[in-house]
């Protein structure tokens, strides 16, 4: 009974259900795109399929053994269940890269000439939902910042602004990557943007 007039009691006073609580941020909590490897219920316990027992184990070394000593592989081949865990993140990395959006990803910024301006790493993870990074000045300008938060990213039609701390990078697609201007104190120079290798 006295639970039961706790809870009433707390339910009717607003200002007890409002505390803590703070403004919602731009996006919900969504499950993360590479799930966790989730074995099978024999993980570990399943045989290895082929017509012949097979030594899993090897003998503990007692002392060196030179590289002629070995017959065939230098390890023991993996278990089914280990390939298929190997498969299971080669498979969710696939997914997860089909649904990121075009600008994600590391990137280097060059001027016209060819020299390096700037090291870009963004997040665009598609399905219009905000794109955002950081930046990192690879010239040896001085007076300006030398890195800070990149975004978040506006995009009209096939242009993409990226804010900076001191400008912002106006890109258009191209080949295989993106061309625009970096634009900075109100000075534009044109750059190629291309993926870090």
């Amino acid at each position: 009974m006295f639970w039961l007039a706790l809870v009433t009691a707390l339910s009717s006073d607003p200002t007890i259900q409002t505390a803590g609580l703070q403004d919602a941020t731009p996006e919900t909590y969504q499950a993360p795109v590479v799930r966790p490897f989730e074995p099978p219920s024999d993980f570990g316990r399943e045989r290895a399929e082929g017509d012949t027992d097979v030594d899993l184990h090897r003998a503990p070394l007692t002392r060196p053994v030179a590289v002629e000593a070995y017959a065939g592989d230098y390890e023991i081949s993996p278990t089914d269940g280990e390939v298929a865990y190997d498969q299971g993140v080669a498979q969710a990395e696939i997914n997860a890269d089909s649904r990121s959006g075009p600008l994600d990803g590391r990137w280097h910024v060059v001027g016209a000439d060819g020299a390096p301006l700037l090291s870009l790493a963004l997040t665009d993870r598609g399905e219009n939902r905000m794109v955002e990074g950081a930046w990192r000045r690879l010239d040896a300008a001085a007076e300006t910042p030398h890195g800070g938060i990149a975004g978040p990213v506006r995009s009209r039609g096939d242009l993409r602004v990226v804010p900076l701390a001191d400008g912002e990078l106006r890109l258009h697609p191209a080949d295989k990557g993106w061309r625009g201007d970096l634009v900075e104190d109100g000075v534009s120079r044109p750059v190629v943007v291309s993926r870090a290798g």
